[in-house]
C-alpha cells in the first residue's frame, strides 16, 4: 500500500510546480509534453495509483523529466523551482517499496514476466508486447522523451551481436507501452539455442 507521505510528495509538486514559462513552449512542444507528463504523471500518484504498475518507477520518471525542464529553463524562478521539486521527486521515488510480485505469469517461452527496468545487465529478454521482437542480452530499459500528447513509452535495447544468425545492427531499439511486459529466460538455454541456430545455418549456406 502506498505511504501518506508519498501522497503528500505528489500533491505538494502539483501545487508548487510553476506554470510552464512562455519562452519554453517553442522547441516543437517537447516541453510541453514534457510538463503535461509530469503533471498527469502526480495526479495519478495522488491518488495511490501507478501508470506504469510500479510507483517507484512513476516516481523515476517524473524526476528524469523535471531534470530536462530544469536543463532546457533559462536562469530564474522556475528554474530554481523545478529543481528542488526534483529534489522531492526523487526523496519520494526512494519511500516507494519495490512491487512484490509485480507482474505475475509467466510468458509464452516460459520465462517470467517482468517490467522492463526491473531487468538487470546479465538478464535474457524477449519483447513479448511486439510479435516477432528482437531478443538477446538485455542492456537497459529507459523511458522515451513523451511525445507531442505527452505520453511516454519505455525505451528497451537489447543486444543482438551474439544473434547474429539473425542478421540486423548488433543492437536495436523496441517502444513499447508503459504496461508493457518483457519475459526474461534463461540465459545458458538461449545461448544454446541461438549456436544450435548458427551450426545449423553455417551448414546451410556451405552445404556441410
Amino acid at each position: 500500500m502506498p505511504t501518506p507521505s508519498t501522497r503528500r510528495h505528489a500533491t505538494r509538486l502539483i501545487d508548487q510546480l510553476p506554470p510552464l514559462p512562455e519562452d519554453m513552449k517553442g522547441n516543437q512542444g517537447r516541453e510541453r509534453a514534457r510538463y503535461g507528463f509530469v503533471i498527469r504523471t502526480l495526479k495519478v500518484l495522488a491518488t495511490d495509483g501507478a501508470v506504469t504498475g510500479d510507483r517507484a518507477e512513476d516516481w523515476r520518471r517524473v524526476s528524469r523529466q523535471l531534470t530536462f525542464l530544469w536543463q532546457m529553463a533559462r536562469f530564474g524562478d522556475f528554474r530554481m523551482t523545478v529543481a528542488g521539486l526534483c529534489l522531492i521527486s526523487r526523496e519520494a521515488e526512494a519511500l516507494e517499496p519495490e512491487p512484490v510480485g509485480l507482474p505475475a505469469g509467466t510468458g509464452p517461452n516460459g520465462g517470467d514476466l517482468i517490467f522492463p527496468w526491473q531487468a538487470t545487465a546479465d538478464d535474457w529478454v524477449a519483447v513479448v508486447s511486439v510479435v516477432g521482437g528482437p531478443a538477446g542480452l538485455f542492456v537497459e530499459a529507459s523511458m522515451a522523451m513523451p511525445n507531442l500528447r505527452g505520453i511516454a513509452r519505455t525505451v528497451i535495447i537489447v543486444d543482438r551481436g551474439h544473434r547474429f544468425h539473425r542478421g540486423g545492427l548488433p543492437h536495436a531499439d523496441v517502444l513499447i507501452d508503459s504496461t508493457a511486459r518483457i519475459e526474461r529466460l534463461d540465459a545458458d538455454v538461449e545461448r544454446a539455442r541461438a549456436n544450435e541456430q548458427w551450426k545449423k545455418n553455417r551448414q546451410e549456406w556451405h552445404g556441410a
